[in-house]
């Protein structure tokens, strides 16, 4: 499929006026969709920040206009072949248009694009009108159809490369999964951590759902990454759970794999800060899940990692790399926040995340991104003050840095009145080119004069999936029904014991509302037809 795409014509639905689309359900809800001629798609600007505090029907009204643009973008945010999330799209930067794809990928995109199909098939309304717009009753289909896809390909990615282990690199979303030129031969631990839990999720769902036949084909490619995540990621001499991994020959199933060292762009062990964020994800499944882990192990791979307390002047924390958003990644996965000790530290952080921005001046929240205004990948954001390494770009700021706050005020009706994350993506909304065609946009500067005319799965599915409320509760069960969410909670309460002892927690700021905006009138918004 060639990367430049012809430009979408997206039909955008209009605001919603009654809170009548939070009920909405896999059995209906299409009918008060109202389409707007033009489109309009600068919805954000028709709410005021009160009415969204306020909560009610107003407030729901505005998450359900929010998604139903960002799902504009999912439509189109994969392969049609094989189901494939790709990084996602180049847009014009006159209308926001679609002009190319960015066909490279991860696992953990994939992660992301697999639990909204979760969502669906679990009969989330939020995520059946979402998946399936014009019928939402027709989710779960929608949601077979793209899973049977991406299990084809990842089978056929395996057929032909099993020293992978059945594990993925980064790699070309065409019609088929390839490896990109420098992921050949190698696999990125972060990433897969995050692709094997959504992995398990969605064999659940699919059982659940009654596609049983489906159901098994994941359950199969499953018991296959349980018997390998040992000896891929696993290094046995160390008592330490690789970062990336060497495959010293790609096409046998008999291949050995290595520890990559001192290999620029590459990380070699998950322990210290890495093994606390995203990294917890890869060895919570690898301790919890990996067949023929030798006795004893399991406890020595969590000897070696350790959060660090950290007394910031809002709240006790942990400490941070950057302190960017996606680093709180797996709250959105594991069941973290049912043990009430993570649950005040993930609100603690996040009251930080505010109070730190509202306080430096800061109108959006500064996150790893694409570069506005220019190429490349942009990091050193987040919050001053809690990281290991220097905060360089917190000048700008990424749509999706809301999605831990919109988690922590997720609930499964109307949102709820004093919705902070709500304010701070309507702040970010409210922006130059931060609305389009195809929905939220992905990182402007603070003064408003440059953006990223990008629109990315993982800029803007952590949101989607935040306010659907993650996908924690679905995990706790699938480790209930496997024995195993007790072993999990006492693993997170010891290291919380081992890292915060039992002096309290600090919490003396609450959460903080955005106290300036992103200038209007440095550059102007996407041009919309008929205007």
């Amino acid at each position: 499929m060639p990367n430049t795409i012809p430009p979408l014509r997206l039909s955008v639905p209009g605001t919603l006026q009654t809170p009548a689309a939070s009920k909405a359900s896999c059995d209906g809800g299409a009918a008060d969709r109202v389409e707007l001629s033009g489109p309009d798609f600068r919805f954000a600007r028709g709410y005021s920040r009160e009415e969204l505090l306020r909560g009610g029907a107003r407030a729901g009204a505005f998450v359900q206009d929010y998604l139903d643009r960002e799902a504009a973008y999912f439509a189109v945010a994969r392969h049609p072949q094989s189901g494939l999330a790709r990084d996602g799209l180049k847009l014009d930067p006159v209308t926001g248009q679609p002009v190319q794809a960015r066909p490279w990928s991860a696992p953990s995109k994939e992660c992301l694009d697999l639990g909204v199909f979760v969502k669906a098939l679990e009969a989330d309304p939020k995520a059946c009108r979402f998946v399936s717009p014009s019928n939402p009753a027709g989710a779960r289909e929608e949601a077979a159809r793209v899973l049977g896809q991406k299990l084809d390909t990842y089978q056929r990615f395996h057929e032909a490369n099993p020293g992978y282990g059945g594990f993925l690199p980064w790699f070309t979303a065409g019609s088929d999964l390839t490896p990109t030129a420098d992921w050949q031969g190698e696999i990125p631990g972060l990433d897969n951590g995050e692709w094997v839990w959504s992995m398990l999720l969605a064999e659940r769902a699919l059982r659940k759902a009654g596609l049983d036949d489906l159901a098994d084909g994941y359950g199969e490619y499953n018991r296959m990454l349980r018997r390998n995540v040992v000896p891929v990621f696993l290094d046995a001499e160390r008592g330490l759970v690789r970062a990336d991994v060497r495959v010293v020959d790609p096409t046998s199933a008999n291949s050995t794999h290595e520890t990559i060292l001192d290999k620029p762009g590459r990380m070699s062990y998950l322990t210290g800060e890495h093994g606390v964020h995203e990294g917890s994800m890869m060895v919570h499944y690898l301790t919890l899940f990996g067949e023929g882990l030798p006795e004893g192990t399991a406890d020595r791979i969590w000897d070696g990692i350790r959060m660090d307390r950290v007394e910031h002047p809002h709240g006790t924390t942990w400490e941070a790399f950057w302190g960017s958003s996606h680093e709180s990644w797996a709250f959105l996965f594991l069941p973290l926040r049912q043990v009430p000790e993570y649950r005040d530290l993930f609100r603690i952080r996040e009251e930080i995340r505010t109070q730190n921005a509202a306080q430096r001046g800061y109108p959006g929240l500064a996150t790893s991104t694409n570069r506005p205004g220019g190429d490349g990948y942009l990091d050193g954001a987040g919050i001053e003050g809690l990281g290991t390494q220097p905060i360089r770009n917190n000048h700008t700021y990424a749509i999706y840095g809301a999605f831990p706050l919109l988690l922590q005020f997720a609930s499964a009706g109307t949102p709820a009145a004093g919705n902070i994350g709500l304010a701070w993506l309507h702040n970010m909304l409210a922006a130059p080119q931060m609305q389009g065609p195809l929905g939220g946009g992905e990182s402007g500067t603070n003064d408003g004069t440059a953006v990223s005319s990008l629109k990315t799965i993982d800029g803007s599915l952590p949101n989607v999936l935040a306010l659907m409320g993650g996908l924690e509760r679905e995990t706790a069960e699938l480790l209930k029904e496997e024995g195993l969410l007790d072993r999990f909670q006492a693993r997170v309460r010891s290291e919380y014991r081992e890292s915060f002892g039992t002096r309290p927690l600090r919490s003396p700021s609450g959460f903080a509302l955005p106290g300036t905006s992103i200038p209007t009138d440095r550059m102007p918004d996407y041009r919309t037809s008929g205007r």
